[in-house]
């Protein structure tokens, strides 16, 4: 299948129609978002910012998107079935890194990863399960260098996550500040950013009933997934069913009391989008949760959704 376009600013309908299309006849395509972050838009208003000379998560999931579609039908892997399956989403998931990093290059939306190594160096080497990590005293921003992705996802997984983020937590939403790219391996790697946070230490943790309510006011409710076998609340997980969009991860670390309001912010949740073939979709599954199919191929007005 040809992709329809690698340009940020190119038909993104054309796109989502491609990628629908391949699910339909079962076949692996980056989900598109964009009737899930229309209807949070209209519940919630404007995402927070996410771009940065130009560059956002929308584009880069469009480049990302079309050099996966752009394989030939015959290497475009089946849906997964299974989170072991999931694996088989690797050489996917390569072939759209490679389209992304060629736009990347010829468009100089790169980011000095000597730079990031050093200053991450410097200060420690923080970070978690997925993220390096420094924080930029000078702008008030942490960066943030992807170096693994969890739970098997994909780069547009990723992309798909921090865009939700966005909409649903604006007062921390991430901003993509361009790509690394070894220079022997040629591996592409995204660095986000993410304003700090001052955390109130005086004042009690974040309690799970806080956190309930706290994301309950946009439609979501409390799930119980299975990890390793064992049903498992400390991941602290909420659904929108509407959507299909499952955060968790929603500890005490990770939603937080704002020092100058007292006010919750979500830092760094996990978001998913569940439909056929996905992480979200298989967890649901094992606590007997149903997930939305995917998207229809046209919207009622007749345009692509």
């Amino acid at each position: 299948m040809t992709a329809p376009s690698s340009s940020p600013s190119g038909p993104l309908s054309a796109l989502t129609l491609g990628a629908l299309q391949l699910r339909s006849s079962h076949r692996y395509a980056v989900h598109p978002v964009e009737n899930t972050l229309r209807t949070f838009g209209t519940l919630l208003g404007s995402p927070g910012e996410e771009s940065h000379g130009g560059l956002d998560f929308q584009s880069a999931e469009g480049i990302y998107r079309a050099g996966a579609q752009g394989l030939p039908l015959p290497q475009i892997p089946q849906l997964p079935q299974s989170v072991v399956e999931l694996t088989r989403l690797r050489s996917h998931d390569q072939e759209a890194r490679r389209h992304l990093r060629l736009w990347a290059e010829a468009h100089a939306a790169t980011f000095d990863d000597a730079d990031f190594q050093a200053r991450w160096e410097a200060e420690g080497r923080l970070g978690g399960a997925e993220h390096q990590v420094y924080h930029d005293e000078e702008c008030g921003r942490w960066f943030k260098r992807l170096y693994k992705g969890i739970n098997e996802s994909t780069l547009g997984d990723y992309f798909v996550r921090l865009r939700l983020h966005g909409i649903l937590f604006p007062e921390t939403a991430y901003r993509l500040e361009g790509f690394a790219i070894q220079p022997k391996s040629k591996a592409l790697t995204p660095i986000v950013s993410q304003p700090h946070v001052e955390v109130d230490t005086d004042q009690p943790l974040v309690t799970k009933a806080e956190t309930s309510a706290l994301i309950a006011a946009m439609g979501f409710v409390s799930v119980q997934l299975v990890f390793d076998g064992v049903v498992d609340d400390g991941y602290y997980a909420y659904y929108h069913a509407d959507t299909g969009v499952l955060a968790h991860d929603l500890h005490d670390e990770n939603v937080v009391r704002m020092k100058a309001t007292g006010e919750l912010a979500v830092i760094d949740p996990y978001i998913s989008l569940a439909r056929r073939g996905t992480w979200a979709a298989m967890k649901l599954a094992e606590v007997h949760l149903a997930f939305p199919l995917d998207d229809p191929l046209s919207s009622p007005e007749g345009q692509p959704a």
